[in-house]
Parts: C-alpha cells; structure tokens; sequence
C-alpha cells in the first residue's frame, strides 16, 4: 500500500455547517462526538474516486450522449421538436460537467475538453466546416476542434427560431457533431472502468502521480469554473452588459452549479457520513475526509465553512442574480482558493503544479 502521511486516527470534533440548519448541525454534533474518522490512504482515495464516483458518471455521460444523437436523428427525420434536441444537449453537457470537473485521469490523457468542450467556438470555422458538409467520424477528425463539440452544436441549435427545424445540411452536420460527442463519451467510459478496476497498491508510483493529479486538477476546475466561467465575463464587460458562454443565461446557471456540485461531492463530507464515515475503497473520500484522517481537524473545519458559504451562493444562483452578487460568490471562492494554495495542499504532502489548463 502506498498510504499518504498522516497522523493516526482520532475523535473527530464537530464541523459546523451553516447551511444544514440548527437542528442538523445539533445532529451532526452529537455524531462526530461518537465516531471516528477513519484513515484512509492514497490507494483507498483512489478506488472511491474511480471506482465509486467516477465511474458512474462516465456511464450516464455516455448514456445521455447516445441520446443526444438518437434525439438529433429524429429532428432530422421530423419526429422530434428542436426544443427537444436543445433539451437533450443541455442534458447531456450536465452530464459531462458531472464527469469532467475537475479533469482527471481519461479526460485529461484524452484531451477529452480540447475535443469535445472547446471555448469559444469559432462561427468562422464553424460555417467551413458546414461548407465542406463532412459525411463521417473520420471526415469529422479533419475539422477543427472549434468547430464541433458542445459549443459548435449549442450555437447550429440555437441560431434556428426555436419552433422551425433545422436546414437539412444543418441538421445533418448536428448530427455528426453530437455522434463526435457520443463516440468520445464511450471511449472515457472504458477509459474510466479500466481505472475503476485497477489494483492501485501494484505501483506506488502510479498511485502517487494519479493522487497528486486528482489534488492538483481540483483547484484547476475550481479556478476554471470561478474565473474563466463566472468572474472573466464580468470583469471584461467594463459596466456593459457582460457576456456569457452559453446560450441563455438559465443554461449558465444550470452548468455552473454541476461544475460546482461535482467539485463539492469530491470536496466535502455529506451529513450523514460524520456518523458513518465512507467506507474505505467502497465509497468516495472527500477531501476533508483525508483532512481529517490525517489529524488535521482545525483545517478541516476551516475547510467545509468556506465550502458551506460557496455552496450557499450557488443555491441562491439564479439567471437574475446580479453582477455584483456573483463577483462576490467569485471572491467567495477565491477564499477557497487561497486556503487549499496555503494549507489544505500541504496538509495532504500534495506539491502544487498543475493548472486549470491540463484538461484541455
């Protein structure tokens, strides 16, 4: 095994939770009173992570890609409204949101983001690759990734009035594009149930870089999501309406809180799992789970309160919500930042190098 350095296991203190209210946080008091957390080494973090979380999200990626072309072929055989198709694509990019953030393991060997979530996309090459009316995956691979992935198909589905089918070349190349999505969506299904499956105690090695990648790339997704997604637009807006990067503002709401949600589960312990702690290599384990396998129970306590007062800025998100309350859910988050840059990392004898650009 190839355990992280730590401290033996303890009494875990409470950890107050703003959000949970008076009578759940009383609960969750009395539980960690009575329970220990467990240690948990690197090879057990690992197999939660694949094996546990990971996995099930690349299957319902790939499930809601398969649909997302099924629904695209019955637009374009007249069966099948295009209100209809821009639902299943934005079910299906929540679904890769949920898979992809933070980039780790198959999306970041793949370059799954470059392939299939390239931002911004680009009309110009976009309408090229229309001209040239591509016929396959292979023709596909020719065409530049702007011009196709999740970005290129938002932007053919929602150039239509939204109660008129698409143009018949259109619709054909949509198609194309969402069957490039489901096409890479099977190959990180198999990428991550070979990960699922792995024996992470064979090589220290490997264990030590795919944990230092995971710890790394999590500040990567949490940096891209606050900067690049929410507080960029606003801050180049200059006092003009700021832009965002998807179709409408409720579709921006709706992927930043499954970017935050996924970035959450890895982060911070549910309520219940303070009376029963995740099981070792059978279920996930949060960052402050390690925290406080570790001893560091001061740490861990800073840590879910500064997640608590992000995860209460998502929930009150909404396409109303003002510029000014989402730059101050940006500095709520760069709080989160600086704590896991100053303290969490080095508690967890995790060195810092990788950015939010590894995904792409």
């Amino acid at each position: 095994m190839n355990p992280l350095p730590s401290a033996p296991s303890f009494r875990a203190r409470a950890v107050r939770a703003p959000w949970l209210g008076a009578l759940l946080a009383t609960a969750a008091l009395t539980a960690q009173a009575q329970v220990a957390m467990p240690y948990y080494t690197a090879e057990q973090a690992l197999q939660g992570l694949y094996g546990r979380h990971e996995q099930p999200r690349a299957q319902a990626f790939h499930a809601e890609a398969t649909r997302l072309v099924q629904t695209a072929q019955a637009h374009c055989a007249q069966s099948a409204p295009l209100s209809a198709l821009r639902t299943q694509w934005q079910q299906t990019l929540l679904a890769w949101q949920a898979l992809a953030t933070p980039a780790i393991g198959p999306v970041v060997a793949r370059r799954s983001q470059r392939q299939i979530d390239f931002w911004p996309p680009r009309p110009a090459l976009l309408k090229k690759a229309l001209d040239r009316a591509p016929q396959s995956l292979a023709d596909l691979e020719r065409v530049g990734s702007p011009a196709k992935g999740f970005p290129a198909l938002e932007q053919l589905l929602w150039a239509a009035p939204p109660d008129a089918p698409l143009p018949a070349a259109t619709c054909a190349y949509a198609t194309l594009v969402a069957q490039g999505i489901e096409a890479e969506a099977a190959a990180l299904q198999t990428a991550f149930e070979a990960r699922a499956d792995k024996d992470w105690s064979d090589s220290a090695e490997d264990t030590g870089a795919a944990f230092a990648e995971w710890i790394n790339q999590w500040l990567g997704g949490l940096e891209r999501l606050r900067w690049a997604y929410i507080e960029k637009p606003l801050r180049s807006a200059n006092g003009r309406a700021p832009g965002f990067a998807r179709s409408t503002r409720e579709a921006d709401v709706a992927d930043w809180q499954a970017q935050w949600q996924s970035l959450r589960a890895q982060a911070r312990l549910a309520p219940g799992q303070y009376a029963t702690p995740p099981a070792p290599g059978e279920a996930l384990v949060p960052i402050e789970a390690l925290l406080m396998g570790k001893g560091q129970l001061a740490l861990a306590q800073r840590w879910a309160q500064a997640l608590d007062k992000v995860d209460a800025g998502f929930a009150a998100l909404s396409p109303q919500t003002p510029p000014q309350a989402l730059l101050a859910l940006a500095q709520q988050m760069k709080a989160v930042t600086v704590l896991y840059q100053n303290e969490v990392a080095s508690a967890l004898d995790v060195p810092l190098g990788f950015s939010d650009a590894d995904g792409d």
